[in-house]
């Protein structure tokens, strides 16, 4: 089975509004609806789109005083929901976060990525990613990824390098 691209990543929310209006002003997600959860009459469900075909599901309680599962590190939860973002964006998310009051790392560079890390209203840890340098667009990241893979296990290198991507980038004809 080949899977195409992520649906969406649920997050348990503590308040459903708080966390819509989070990620509706932080990242400009536009909140395409909310109904009742399925299966739990207790909660609800709201969809959010972040653009092209990528999604991401809130499910918050009906009513405040209603305690949803509380979320632990480990075996099915989540350790950090990744969103791409192009490196323009990630030069300004520091600034821009901290204006609009939500609290965010320093960029931190860390292989070929650029990371700054935030949390969301129910302590969900984010991080905004951006590679260091970006292929062209007519070359896909995943082949990119796996030339780059290819050229770090020849070296015998512990971990993907920005010039493993460089040099990846140039092996596939993008220069």
């Amino acid at each position: 089975m080949q899977v195409q691209h992520l649906g969406y990543p649920a997050i348990i929310c503590k308040s459903m509004d708080e966390s819509i209006a989070f990620y509706t002003r932080a990242f400009g997600m536009h909140h395409l609806f909310t109904e009742p959860n399925r299966d739990d009459s207790e909660s609800v469900q709201a969809l959010l789109h972040a653009g092209g075909d990528t999604y991401l599901l809130l499910v918050g309680p009906t009513r405040a005083d209603i305690k949803l599962a509380e979320a632990q590190l480990g075996i099915g939860s989540m350790q950090y929901l990744s969103l791409t973002v192009p490196g323009a964006e990630l030069d300004r998310a520091y600034a821009e976060l901290a204006a609009s009051g939500v609290r965010a790392s320093e960029e931190i560079r860390r292989g070929y990525e650029r990371l700054v890390f935030l949390e969301d209203p129910n302590g969900v840890l984010i991080t905004l990613t951006a590679w260091i340098t970006d292929p062209p667009p007519a070359l896909a990241r995943a082949d990119v990824l796996t030339r780059a893979a290819a050229l770090r296990a020849a070296e015998a290198a512990p971990f993907l390098e920005d010039g493993h991507i460089r040099r990846a980038i140039a092996a596939l004809g993008g220069a």
